[in-house]
């Protein structure tokens, strides 16, 4: 059995709108202070990115505990529960600024067990959704970040829809207009409702800009502390190559330590060199 169930305690807390959120808590050495929060990426979930159980064996004894825990992105369209109410959110229909709150509530159901720092870890899109956080709130109990495979959305969508970018766009921006932003774009757009699409396609948005590569990366440029950005050489959501990404990253961050690194051989998710990845992580984590 995977080591983020067998060897693991769930978690139950509640987002600031009082809807429960879940997670697994994974604790590498008695009595530590210090716990890396991941966020998972676009429809993922807590318990679904294989690279977390290597992370755990890498961590064993250390002085950093983990957390995997799930966000208001938890699958398509997911099912959260309050005051005897079903709310319908994942991330089809999420408003991508809420990960703050649901970055916030992990970090204070974390505090509530004792843990002082954190280090948030972000994959995919859950990369944006650290990112931004720290960017906007300059948390200081927050120690480092760690972007596994920050990937450029904006252009991504542009390179998948093609000469039909643009129609998508104005598509979606009708039907905000027609106040049908939550309701789901035509497949041939996306998966997600219109204002979900646009949070990502609409370069005036703060999801779209935060990993444009071939824009300001602002709110990126506005983290200061430590940060570990790594990608897989056969990385394919994007319309870069991952060492032009990397070294746009190292252009850009006034961090006080920036640490980049490519895994030759790994794609997207980092299957099959989770070893290399997870030492990445554990090395960065020695520096800081």
């Amino acid at each position: 059995m995977d080591p983020i169930i067998s060897e693991a305690t769930m978690i139950t807390y509640k987002s600031k709108e009082g809807f429960n959120l879940h997670g697994a808590l994974y604790k590498s050495k008695k009595g530590n202070k210090q716990v890396i929060i991941h966020q998972h990426g676009m429809i993922g979930n807590f318990f679904g990115f294989p690279l977390i159980n290597e992370e755990i064996k890498f961590l064993k004894g250390s002085a950093y505990d983990l957390f995997s825990t799930n966000n208001r992105g938890f699958g398509t369209v997911s099912n959260f529960y309050y005051k005897k109410k079903k709310v319908k959110i994942g991330t089809a229909l999420e408003k991508f600024e809420d990960c703050i709150k649901d970055v916030n509530s992990a970090i204070e159901s974390m505090r509530a067990l004792g843990y002082t720092e954190f280090i948030l870890q972000g994959h995919s899109t859950g990369c944006q959704k650290v990112a931004y956080y720290q960017a906007k709130t300059n948390n200081p109990k927050v120690k480092a970040l760690i972007l596994l495979a920050p990937v450029d959305d904006y252009n991504l969508a542009k390179t998948n829809l093609g000469k039909k970018f643009m129609k998508a766009v104005l598509f979606a921006k009708k039907m905000v207009k027609m106040k049908k932003g939550g309701e789901l774009t035509p497949k041939w757009i996306s998966y997600y409702s219109a204002k979900r699409f646009l949070s990502y396609a609409d370069p005036k948005n703060a999801e779209a800009q935060l990993f444009n590569y071939s824009g300001k990366l602002k709110l990126f440029s506005n983290i200061k502390v430590p940060v570990l950005a790594i990608f897989g050489s056969k990385e394919r959501k994007t319309d870069k190559i991952p060492t032009q990404m990397l070294k746009v990253l190292e252009e850009k961050s006034r961090s006080n330590l920036l640490i980049t690194k490519e895994i030759k051989g790994a794609d997207h998710p980092f299957i099959g060199y989770e070893k290399e990845t997870a030492k990445a992580v554990l090395d960065f984590l020695r520096l800081i």
